[in-house]
């Protein structure tokens, strides 16, 4: 398979890594480490469909994708449809393709406290395990600064719109962002957006609910086969898909 086609504005490390792995035609926004869950403040617990758009220099958007963000105890979860993607770089047979090897729904679930990232496909009842940099799973002792840019209401939410930094534990620069912190929401962002190689990434959350989800949507589901990386996932998916035409 080709290299991924999308590459560009925004560290949503598990987000980036399930497209870029799963995919393998088109490059999303990206970076893989886990500094966006410091975003949302610490011991963060909400669930929260997002809209996630890409523009580029001439801010035409390119690329659409809706999901669903689930946070508790520094674990983050993301739900993805790869059939809700609206974008010319990733067309209706690439999306069927995956549908056929069962791949198109996808669930990253970043674990710092286990150094792990799992890659779930509920289609498939497989998951892979990736590994977490030690500096990627350190999210209690990363930093979060903010530097106040003016009020904006964003879906009726009186926000302070912040530039936003989080550092590493030796001051090391992990990711900038401009968010919109809703006072009535416990300063959660509403809206996130970065900018990363000519490409600006904006990403819209709703219907947001800040009761804890249940710790068992951070474990991979039991009875699923597991992969040790998600390409042998995908090429034991190809396999069974191959045997399946020749039957």
């Amino acid at each position: 398979m080709n290299k991924l086609i999308f590459r560009g504005a925004l560290r949503l490390g598990l987000l980036v890594l399930f497209l870029e792995l799963l995919t393998a035609r088109a490059q999303m926004p990206g970076g893989d480490n886990s500094a966006m869950i410091k975003l949302f403040g610490d011991n963060a617990a909400f669930t929260a469909r997002a809209e996630v758009q890409v523009a580029g220099t001439n801010r035409i958007i390119w690329f659409r994708m809706p999901s669903t963000f689930t946070e508790a105890d520094n674990k983050l979860r993301v739900e993805v449809d790869l059939g809700q993607i609206q974008s010319r770089a990733v067309g209706p047979a690439v999306i069927a393709h995956y549908k056929q090897l069962g791949i198109d729904r996808v669930t990253s679930v970043v674990r710092p406290d286990k150094r792990v990232t799992y890659i779930i496909y509920p289609n498939a009842r497989s998951y892979a395990t990736m590994p977490l940099a030690v500096e990627d799973a350190q999210i209690a002792s990363q930093k979060l600064e903010k530097k106040p840019l003016g009020r904006e209401t964003v879906d009726g939410h009186a926000c302070v719109k912040n530039y936003s930094t989080v550092k590493s534990p030796k001051g090391a620069v992990l990711l900038q962002a401009v968010t919109w912190n809703a006072a009535d929401l416990k300063d959660f962002p509403v809206q996130i957006q970065t900018q990363e190689n000519g490409n600006t990434t904006l990403m819209h959350f709703q219907q947001i609910s800040l009761a804890k989800p249940a710790a068992t949507l951070f474990e991979p589901p039991a009875g699923y086969k597991q992969f040790s990386n998600p390409q042998d996932l995908q090429d034991a998916a190809e396999k069974q898909a191959d045997g399946r035409k020749k039957k």
